[in-house]
């Protein structure tokens, strides 16, 4: 559940150089977390589903469109100009966003049963939780009051940082999550680089690129090691995390040990690094 966002991708031929000019091959796809992640479940034939705010757009009826056409179910409220974020994919593959937040949002009352009917699991985004703490706050509450997991994926550490980490950290608990998913330098942020804090889910997976990934967990950590990817098959690493997310996701409540749903978020994660953006391909 989330907003929908427009990734416009730059694919850059040399790096950026100030006053130059250099030619780019530009693509255009649904983006942001919760559409990135429902795209991954689809792809690896779980039924999903993205709820939450879209544009009253254009540009929002084609990223509604391609969704549908990957499978996903789409379930939204409608109003505004869809955010575009503009991503600059440098020739060794590392990505840098440009974000226009768009006009609109999501409200508490938008949010609604009929979303979760039959959800074996609700995903939260963490940037949104920044945005709009009171509806994402919202939609957790509901899900728990019909007995649905929450997971949730948090904000970068640098947007953790501006907000101030105790704040954040204060609404990540209000979540109440099952399952909480950072990369290594949110981790770092939200105390979560030793044992599990308090606050924190039982279950916690912290990413790290190509290093291993740590599963955190009241009884202890674990590390999963993560496969190499060939020789130049990266190309982008936008929506890594999302796809990681997707696998781990639809292992994990079909039931599947932890770190084996772990090891098919690495290879999620891998598929879409051999494409430029971060929806995995068709």
């Amino acid at each position: 559940m989330g907003k929908l966002v427009a990734d416009q991708l730059l694919e850059l031929s040399a790096p950026l150089v100030v006053g130059s000019q250099q030619r780019v091959g530009r693509t255009t796809t649904a983006g942001g977390a919760p559409a990135n992640v429902t795209a991954g479940v689809a792809r690896l034939g779980a039924p999903a589903r993205f709820a939450g705010w879209a544009g009253a757009d254009p540009l929002a009826d084609g990223l509604l469109t391609g969704l549908a056409d990957r499978g996903v179910e789409v379930a939204v409220v409608r109003r505004g100009r869809a955010p575009l974020s503009t991503v600059l994919v440098h020739p060794d593959g590392e990505r840098t966003l440009l974000t226009d937040r768009g006009e609109g949002g999501l409200e508490p009352a938008d949010v609604r049963a009929a979303w979760l009917t039959d959800a074996a699991v609700v995903h939260l985004d963490g940037y949104d939780l920044l945005r709009f703490p009171e509806a994402v706050l919202a939609a957790a509450s509901m899900a728990h009051g019909t007995g649905v997991p929450v997971s949730v994926d948090v904000a970068a550490a640098t947007r953790i940082g501006r907000h101030g980490a105790e704040a954040y950290v204060e609404l990540l608990a209000g979540l109440r999550s099952n399952v909480l998913f950072c990369n290594a330098a949110e981790a770092a942020v939200l105390g979560l680089d030793g044992d599990l804090p308090q606050w924190a889910p039982g279950l916690a997976l912290v990413h790290a690129g190509v290093r291993p990934t740590r599963v955190l967990t009241r009884a202890g950590a674990w590390e999963v090691s993560v496969e190499p990817l060939p020789q130049g098959a990266l190309r982008d690493t936008t929506g890594c995390g999302d796809a990681f997310v997707a696998g781990v996701l639809a292992g994990w409540r079909a039931g599947v040990p932890v770190l084996d749903a772990v090891r098919t978020g690495h290879a999620a994660a891998a598929v879409v690094a051999g494409v430029v953006g971060g929806q995995p391909p068709d």
